[in-house]
C-alpha cells in the first residue's frame, strides 16, 4: 500500500480577524495549494482520504475527496501536537517575522515531550489504517508534527522533529504486505503553484 501524508495547505495569518485563532481556515493561497494537491493526487488515483479534525487539514482534503468521490474520514488521533493551544502560529510566519524567535521555538519544539506524546497516537492510527487498507493508496491530510513522528519512526530516528514540512507538501511511504515500511519521498512540492 501507499500512504501519502499531506501537510495542510497555508492557513490565514493568525493576525487576521477571520476564523478561530486556534484553528484557522485556509488562505486564498492555501485554497490554490489544496486544488494543486488534488490535481496531483488524482493523477495517481486515491482510494481513501483521511484527515485530522483541524479545519485547515479538512479544508485541504475537501477538493481531493470531492473530485475523487470519496468521503473524508476524520481521525482524532491525527491532530497536531499543538492542537490544544490557544492560537495557531505557523512556523513559516514566525520565521519571516522574527528569525530569533523562530529558532528558539524550533529548538523547543524539537525537544518537546509533546512529540513523544503524539507519536504513540499517530503511529497507532496510521498502523490501524495501514492494516485496514491493504493494497490501497491512502491520502492523509495532517500536520508537520504528524509527518515528523511517522517519518522518524519509519526511518528509525530517535529525533522526532527533523523535517520542516512545507505547506501542502506530500510525504510518501510504502508498506508491504508483511508490514515493512519504507520512505518513497519526503517534502514533495513540485506540483504546487508558485
Amino acid at each position: 500500500m501507499e500512504l501519502i501524508l499531506v501537510r495542510h495547505a497555508e492557513p490565514i495569518d493568525e493576525t487576521s480577524d477571520v476564523g478561530t485563532p486556534a484553528d484557522p481556515p485556509l488562505s486564498d493561497r492555501g485554497c490554490a495549494q489544496a486544488r494543486a494537491v488534488a490535481d496531483w493526487l488524482l493523477l495517481r488515483g486515491v482510494d481513501r482520504v483521511l484527515s485530522s479534525p483541524a479545519l485547515r487539514a479538512r479544508q485541504t482534503a475537501q477538493e481531493t475527496a470531492r473530485r475523487a468521490g470519496l468521503e473524508i474520514r476524520v481521525d482524532e488521533r491525527l491532530r497536531d501536537a499543538n492542537a490544544r493551544a490557544d492560537r495557531y502560529i505557523a512556523l513559516e510566519a514566525e520565521k519571516a517575522r522574527d528569525p530569533a524567535a523562530y529558532r528558539a521555538r524550533l529548538a523547543e519544539y524539537r525537544g518537546s515531550p509533546r512529540l513523544a506524546g503524539i507519536a504513540l497516537r499517530v503511529v497507532e492510527a496510521l498502523d490501524e489504517w495501514t492494516s485496514r487498507c491493504r493494497g490501497e493508496r491512502v491520502a492523509v491530510f495532517c500536520h508537520g508534527s504528524v509527518v515528523n513522528v511517522y517519518a522518524s519512526r519509519v526511518l528509525g530516528l530517535e529525533r522526532r522533529a527533523f523535517l520542516e514540512a512545507d505547506f501542502a507538501s506530500a510525504h510518501r511511504f510504502l508498506i508491504s504486505g508483511t508490514g515493512v515500511r519504507s520512505v518513497q519521498s519526503l517534502n514533495e512540492t513540485a506540483y504546487l503553484p508558485i
